[in-house]
């Protein structure tokens, strides 16, 4: 069994579509379903109607999970999950950093890189929820979202407690 200490849950990749959805007033009819199947083979597991029977019973590997449908501003239906939220961060993790935008994904980059106690204390910004979810949906930013400035070296500096707020690492500690 390997080490699960980075995953990225299910509860961070929806709170990442939720950014998105908040911030994009363009999309509409957004339907959200909590009776979705993930893991390997999964898509076996739909019925005839296209849906997850709630009976269902889970493989190895499978999990219940989330799925958010809406339409785009040419009127196509699509649909979000933690799967296309993970296949967006993929795509800014591990693509191309010489890309004229490249610069826009540090923060990205650098929230997917932290142990995961510490990523799910950092909030990533709106546009980064954007960017995330575009990758996923389009392999591509369709509209920039709106930055907050010039790179930073620690993009989440404004959240990290000082040594003196942890009572591990105070001096009445030791």
């Amino acid at each position: 069994m390997g080490n699960n200490n980075h995953l990225i849950s299910d509860d961070e990749t929806r709170k990442i579509a939720e950014g998105f959805l908040a911030t994009s007033s363009w999309l509409g009819n957004v339907t959200w379903a909590d009776n979705t199947i993930i893991g390997p083979n999964a898509d076996h597991q739909l019925g005839f109607d296209g849906k997850f029977p709630k009976e269902a019973q889970l493989a190895d590997g499978q999990k219940w999970s989330w799925t958010v449908t809406f339409t785009d501003p040419a009127g196509i239906e699509k649909a979000l999950s933690h799967e296309i939220v993970l296949l967006g961060l993929t795509r800014i993790v591990y693509g191309d950093l010489s890309s004229p935008d490249g610069w826009s994904y540090f923060g990205i980059r650098q929230w997917f890189t932290e142990p995961a106690h510490e990523r799910t204390r950092l909030t990533l910004s709106a546009a980064d929820h954007s960017r995330i979810c575009q990758k996923g949906l389009y392999d591509k930013i369709v509209y920039e979202p709106r930055t907050e400035g010039f790179p930073k070296s620690d993009w989440f500096e404004d959240q990290r407690r000082s040594p003196g707020d942890d009572p591990m690492t105070s001096p009445e500690a030791n």
